[in-house]
């Protein structure tokens, strides 16, 4: 969810919040939209399968730039491009320019392979709020081994230091790095950390694997009692050095109690809070996949049904359509999805946001709230 800090400080919008919780009523405003462009990727990484992807259906330039104008209108602060890899589409810099035209602020996800001189210097001068840059290792060998291609790390470096050079004198983007750990790369965190600061970067997102059943990529459990011993307090260190955020999430990805641990180890890196307390994500922000599909966020994308499609439908329509409030309702019963409990994407957002409604952490109870299929 978008800048919290402004949501709680709105006393027309955390009434609003506050009402539609009680009552079933609107949603107050839709603040935050992601919007993944493309399900294609050039690159090959062991934990994903996009780069399999070669065909897609994908909305036009046009109707993208109307669904910019429809979530203007909604209330919408922040638009977060992603893919695949989002330099794929041509037209990526149009959209991006076409968000910020609109006063929305655009962050985007690239693992910054495909980026020239001159995207690089028409990237820098857009106006872009902030760049995630993925990288899975501190060196070369690392990060081209995960990321199944090589030179992807010289070249997203590269990257990296062209839009900061090309910002020619006006203030460049906020850098960060996502860095996917893995049973095989967790142990270069206070590395990877030590990399982005010098990169600039203000902050470094570590994002345990995403990935179901058998456990090939997670951390064990001694695994993650290894990196709470031995590695976090290297992280807490560095981070504090170079003046990234101390949150605890970000020290400590995997928790720190045996319960977490061994959530964490299972893939439940939600580590049981919405098993205490509703997500609150369904009442301020959505998901919408290349084809115009909507969901809750990206971790239900095309693992729930669909709650419309921008294509042929104003978000207007979907966002406070009878799809999207029926698993509101759900939600606040305490029936969520099943990837919800996979999800560390929002924690730290809705502690803060329950924290503020003054909440026990008891689910309601609204009448007739429908089981959503997992």
């Amino acid at each position: 969810m978008y800048a919290v800090d402004q949501i709680v400080a709105d006393p027309e919008l955390m009434d609003g919040l506050e009402r539609s919780l009680r009552e079933d009523a609107p949603a107050p405003a839709l603040r935050e939209v992601k919007i993944k462009l493309t399900s294609k990727c050039n690159l090959r990484c062991q934990m994903c399968h996009y780069w399999e992807t070669t065909r897609e259906d994908s909305l036009s330039t046009e109707r993208w730039q109307a669904i910019f104008a429809e979530l203007r209108e909604l209330g919408c602060r922040k638009v977060h491009f992603s893919g695949g890899e989002v330099f794929l589409r041509r037209d990526f810099l149009d959209l991006v320019e076409s968000v910020i035209g609109l006063g929305i602020k655009a962050n985007m996800t690239t693992n910054a392979t495909l980026v020239d001189r001159e995207r690089a210097r028409r990237l820098a001068r857009a106006g872009v709020n902030s760049i995630s840059v993925s990288l899975d290792g501190p060196t070369s060998k690392v990060h081209d081994r995960i990321r199944g291609v090589p030179g992807a790390f010289r070249r997203s470096l590269r990257t990296i230091r062209w839009v900061q050079r090309y910002a020619d004198g006006k203030k460049p983007p906020k850098l960060r790095i996502n860095f996917v750990v893995m049973n095989d790369n967790f142990r270069t965190l206070p590395e990877m950390v030590r990399l982005a600061g010098e990169l600039g970067a203000i902050d470094l997102n570590p994002m345990p694997v995403d990935e179901k059943g058998e456990r090939k990529r997670r951390l064990s459990r001694g695994q993650i009692e290894e990196y709470n011993r031995e590695l976090a307090p290297q992280v807490a260190e560095l981070r504090q050095r170079y003046g990234m955020t101390p949150d605890p999430a970000r020290i400590h990805p995997f928790g720190t109690t045996p319960r977490e641990i061994g959530l964490s180890r299972d893939g439940f890196y939600a580590r049981g809070f919405f098993e205490r307390r509703p997500c609150l994500a369904p009442w301020l922000s959505s998901f919408i996949a290349w084809n115009g599909d909507v969901y809750l966020c990206c971790m239900t994308n095309g693992r729930m049904d669909a709650l419309g499609n921008a294509g042929t439908q104003s978000m207007l329509e979907i966002f406070q359509g009878e799809p999207y409030r029926r698993v509101r309702r759900s939600f606040l019963a305490g029936q969520h999805l099943k990837p919800c409990h996979r999800c560390d994407l929002y924690l730290v957002e809705n502690a803060r946001l329950h924290a503020a409604l003054g909440e026990d952490g008891a689910f309601r109870e609204p009448p007739r709230a429908p089981s959503l299929p997992a």
